[in-house]
């Protein structure tokens, strides 16, 4: 009897460490970057220009009184949170999406020493995606030329790279490809252009739920990932997901049925309730995250830097406070006065502006921290 009890408590045992063991290695990543590129269109819109073309395009069925009430108090809000001006296109045909996205792609393949038929798979990951069929990655590849390798879409709203980061690992590391291109390139207005949408906003309750689009900037990236070399190693990947608060913020097709009757009769493209957002990343965020340096054991105190997707000032400071992090750790380089919220591609951007600038050395620990619609959370874990 207490030999079977002794038994069965090593067995216990055994599973729980197999377990916890298990856990690791599914969140191993053991890959390596490769090479990263970026790019961001010329054209910059100050905020008065921008909340300007919004209420003289999309906003103009507002009674006067409430549109001068709008275009002040989006102005003050745009300040408060520290935005200067937002990326954007100046020539859609040399600066469009495909455009940039080709661009990035061929850089990023060429400062590894590679052509576009060394690729093994290429994924795209952005966010304003223009393409329903054939899929973007397709015409991207055409683009580049390939004629060998896979290619295909994933949507993970904002957090789109770093989910191609766990994907690519299992490809990788299970040896069905070696070198992985993901790809992002963000331009919502033009997307927003292309729709040729003139959707009504009848109330300013409705115009203050369109303010996202106010922040939105356009960027590309790439980044070409194979197998760990110990070179600029990404090594952990998390994620947190919860769908309860799916309603907080939407990017549809203009008129499409919604299934719940809080968007019956609304005729939009872009809503987000942007408090609601702030709320649930301030108070959820940190908790993961802590869950996620404990789970790798990274001591939060050797991080180096760490890059974060970037939604304004109150909810940045918000999140440092509660992780207890000191700033100059954060935002080696921040994106988000100049150029507002670029989506999936704000991490990535960030990363090839401190390579680029020699703020990042060998050696140094990198805490990449994503945040999207849905509600999603993720967390990468790089050494450089």
């Amino acid at each position: 009897m207490i030999y079977s009890s002794i038994t069965a408590a090593r067995g216990k045992k055994f599973r729980a460490v197999f377990n916890c063991l298990l856990r690791r290695l599914v969140f191993m990543l053991n890959l390596s970057i490769r090479s990263l590129s970026y790019a961001v269109p010329s054209g910059r819109l100050t905020n008065g220009e921008i909340v300007d073309l919004f209420a003289e395009k999309y906003f103009r069925n507002l009674p006067k009184d409430d549109l001068e009430q709008l275009v002040y108090g989006s102005k003050r809000k745009l300040d408060f949170l520290e935005i200067r001006t937002r990326s954007y296109s100046l020539d859609y045909a040399e600066e469009g999406s495909v455009q940039m996205a080709a661009r990035v792609s061929r850089e990023a393949i060429a400062k590894a020493g590679m052509t576009p038929d060394d690729i093994d798979l290429l994924l795209f990951v952005g966010v304003c995606n223009p393409f329903r069929e054939p899929s973007y990655s397709i015409i991207l590849a055409h683009e580049l030329g390939m004629t060998q390798g896979n290619y295909y879409d994933i949507n993970d709203t904002c957090n789109g790279f770093l989910k191609a980061l766990e994907l690519s690992s299992l490809y990788i590391n299970s040896g069905k490809y070696r070198n992985i291109l993901v790809v992002t390139s963000e331009n919502p207005l033009e997307l927003l252009e292309a729709s040729n949408f003139t959707g009504r906003v009848d109330t300013l309750a409705e115009a203050d739920y369109k303010m996202n689009l106010f922040f939105a900037g356009a960027g590309a990236a790439a980044m070409l990932l194979t197998a760990d070399s110990g070179e600029k190693s990404a090594l952990y990947y998390g994620e947190e997901r919860n769908h309860a608060d799916w309603e907080l913020s939407l990017y549809v097709s203009p008129k499409i049925h919604m299934p719940t009757p809080r968007f019956e009769g609304m005729d939009f493209m872009s809503w987000a309730d942007g408090r609601g957002i702030a709320a649930h990343v301030i108070r959820d965020m940190p908790a993961f995250v802590h869950r996620f340096l404990d789970e790798h054991e990274i001591v939060k105190d050797e991080i180096r830097y760490i890059f974060s997707h970037q939604l304004g000032r109150n909810i940045t400071n918000s999140l440092l406070n509660k992780l207890e992090v000191r700033t100059e750790r954060v935002f080696p380089v921040n994106t988000f006065p100049d150029y507002g919220n670029m989506g999936s591609a704000n991490i990535p951007i960030g990363l090839c502006m401190a390579e680029e600038q020699g703020l990042l050395c060998k050696g140094d620990s990198i805490l990449l921290l994503g945040s999207a619609c849905g509600l999603t959370y993720g967390a990468a874990y790089i050494l450089w």
